[in-house]
This record gives structure tokens, sequence and C-alpha cells, in this order.
């Protein structure tokens, strides 16, 4: 006997008001929100009714920068690899918002440099990919805390990468780098927890210029050792993200993939 679709059809109102309810009026900031997975999430969230802030480098100057009503993307200067950048978004937002719900740690840069050239990767490159990508993560949560500490339901959503755990990335530094996110992901979890949740999202290569001078030689590769045989979009991840804030309230800790199979 086929299965009935009668509980399929009672579960759905109920995912759809999850999210509804869990985005609209919620603050929440998508450092590197400006482009990519960032902006993917930003649309998606605010869509939802969300106060959306987009915190990147090229942002609203904090004093020229206002939270967003509901439903609405407002921008916000944030450079992730700064710490007085880092401080001052923080008192920005407390002085805005007094609380956050959502945060989004999307930024993050890096530069193709094939693994077995060591002496390409310059020290200013690996300082550089190392504070945007994990020491970066670290801080905005740190000074973000008692934020997410008055917020409603608040979760960390970190933005991972597989290339924690292949070891094949745009150089070496950006795999450890993202291993990094994913290892304070989990303490971040057990730390905060029960009050905050923590999740990193694993994507692949995707189909943006993020790692500006990859060949394409890089592409087909991964496709070639892909078992779905095509790259992620931005907006696959950003339902990843969305999906990990508000759909899954009892999953704390984990890296969630969105490799089309990639890492296994």
């Amino acid at each position: 006997m086929a299965p009935s679709n009668t509980s399929e059809a009672a579960e759905t109102p109920r995912l759809i008001a999850a999210l509804q309810n869990g985005f609209q009026n919620a603050v929440i900031v998508v450092a590197g929100g400006m482009g990519g997975i960032g902006k993917a999430v930003c649309d998606q969230a605010a869509q939802l009714g969300a106060c959306v802030i987009a915190a990147s480098r090229s942002g609203a100057e904090l004093d020229k920068a206002e939270l967003p009503s509901r439903g609405q993307i407002a921008t916000a200067k944030l450079d992730v690899t700064e710490p007085a950048s880092i401080r001052a978004f923080a008192d920005w937002l407390k002085t805005e918002a007094g609380c956050l719900d959502i945060l989004v740690n999307s930024a993050g840069l890096t530069r193709s440099v094939p693994l077995g050239e060591l002496a390409h990767l310059d020290d200013a490159l690996i300082d550089l990919v190392t504070a945007a990508n994990h020491t970066g993560v670290l801080r905005l949560v740190r000074d973000l805390y008692p934020l997410l500490r008055a917020g409603h339901a608040p979760v960390i959503v970190n933005i991972s990468s597989v290339a924690a755990r292949t070891g094949i990335g745009s150089n070496i530094a950006y795999v450890g780098a993202k291993a990094a996110v994913d290892a304070i992901s989990v303490s971040l979890a057990k730390a905060l927890a029960p009050s905050i949740r923590v999740v990193s999202i694993a994507p692949s290569a995707l189909e943006t210029d993020f790692a500006k001078g990859r060949p394409q030689d890089f592409f087909d590769k991964t496709l070639r050792a892909t078992p779905l045989k095509r790259l992620a979009s931005v907006d696959e991840v950003a339902d990843a993200v969305l999906c990990a804030a508000r759909l899954l309230p009892m999953t704390t800790g984990a890296v969630i993939t969105v490799d089309g199979g990639r890492s296994l």
C-alpha cells in the first residue's frame, strides 16, 4: 500500500509557521552580507520578515547606519579582520537593537595558491586569510555574545567549507582556517548551551568568484569528485542556513554539508 500523504500535508503548515514565526521581526546580522552566500541569506531572511543587517567592509558608516524595519535589509560597516571594527560594530548594535537573534558568519576571503606551492603562501596572505575566515569569527562571536544572550532563540551559524574535511581548497591557510571554524563551533556549542545554538554549514566549491584565480581545471576536478555532478548554488547554501537557524532546534555543534557528496 502506498504511504498516505496526509501526514506530509499536515506537516507543511507547521514548517512554514516555524520559518515565518522564527524570522518575523528577528534581528539578524549577516557578516559578509553584501555578496555571495551572505547576500542570499539576507534576501531570504528579509522575505520572511526579519530585520536584516548586512555587515561588511562596504557597509554604511556606523554613524549613519540605521536598524532596518521588518522585512528590510540595511548595511553597516564591519571588517572582521580588524578587532577595532568588530568592537565598534558591537557597540553600534547594542545601541540600535539591544539584542541579536541570529548571527551568520559568512564573511571571508581567500586567494588561489596551489597546495604544493608553499613558497607562494606568503606571511601577509596567511595572516589575512586566517583573520578573515577564523579569528574574525571568534572575535565577532565574543563581542556579540551579550546581545545574543538577550535575543530570542539565539543561534550562530558559521559558514565553513568541506575543505576542512577534504584538505583540498584554495590554499592551505584557507583549509586550516575553515577546520578551525568547525572546531570552535563545536566548542562554542558546548560552552553556550543551552541558551545559544551553534551550527556550521560546509559547502563545496560554488559558482561564484570567491576564490579568485582558480583555474577551470579546479572546477572540472571538483565535479568529477562530486557524486551529484554539479556545484551547489548560493541559494542552496542559504536554504541550509535558514533551516539550521529555525527548523532544527535540537541541532547544535553539527557540521551540515552542502556539497553534493563531495566530502564522502
